[in-house]
């Protein structure tokens, strides 16, 4: 508000508002611009030459003034900006390094799945249970029954597998499933491989209702479904 009132002030001299001192009555009074105080237009009509000189300058000055602190200010804003988007960099950086840690991780263990045998020669003294707790197949010897189910067609029993019979280790889960005998919806939801939870089971009900008109019978052969 200050310094549009001096601007005011500067306005009026510069159209000759207030060009002459005319038959005004003389003005005693000193105007203090610094303190906002100014001359109304009457009073300026009486100033002498002496104190519209003072009173110009007094108006420059402090039109300078806050020319002067309005560079510094957009100055001290620019830098403060400057600041803002070092601040934002800095903390960018930071995130980007956190990323590209956990792509670095993420990439290294597709790298480790990928890299893990998806068959298995049997050596001698081998059974099911020790091969499935081996680090390289599933690190986990309860695992042992997934691996006669994906290879049944050359297990005949669990407990007797051979020298150099090569089994398929599956690394993916099933999207189907084959019934054999003896097995219901509950037993199959309840396979690590399947749902590793026999309660799910409804779900490969609904999934298969075109082939199952009875949850409480399936046969062998049929080839179900297995939403994921």
């Amino acid at each position: 508000m200050k310094r549009i009132m001096v601007l005011a002030a500067i306005a009026l001299l510069t159209l000759g508002v207030l060009g002459s001192s005319g038959c005004s009555k003389k003005v005693t009074r000193q105007a203090d611009v610094a303190a906002g105080d100014y001359y109304t237009e009457e009073e300026f009509k009486g100033l002498s030459d002496e104190q519209r000189d003072r009173y110009c300058e007094d108006l420059a000055g402090t039109l300078e003034g806050y020319s002067s602190d309005t560079a510094k200010l957009e100055a001290d804003s620019r830098a403060g900006d400057l600041d803002d988007l070092r601040s934002a960099l800095a903390r960018l950086q930071s995130q980007y390094a956190v990323q590209g840690d956990r792509v670095e991780k993420v990439k290294q263990e597709i790298d480790y799945f990928e890299g893990l045998p998806t068959s298995y020669s049997v050596v001698r003294g081998d059974c099911l249970w020790n091969i499935s707790g081996q680090e390289q197949i599933y690190a986990d010897p309860l695992k042992w029954p997934r691996i006669y189910r994906a290879n049944r067609d050359q297990i005949k029993d669990p407990d007797l597998i051979y020298p150099d019979q090569v089994l398929d280790i599956p690394r993916s889960w099933p999207k189907a499933h084959t019934v054999v005998r003896g097995e219901w919806l509950s037993k199959i939801a309840g396979y690590w491989e399947i749902y590793d939870n026999y309660r799910e089971w409804p779900k490969i009900y609904e999934a298969n209702r075109d082939q199952i008109s009875d949850p409480d019978l399936i046969y062998p052969d049929q080839v179900l479904d297995i939403p994921r």
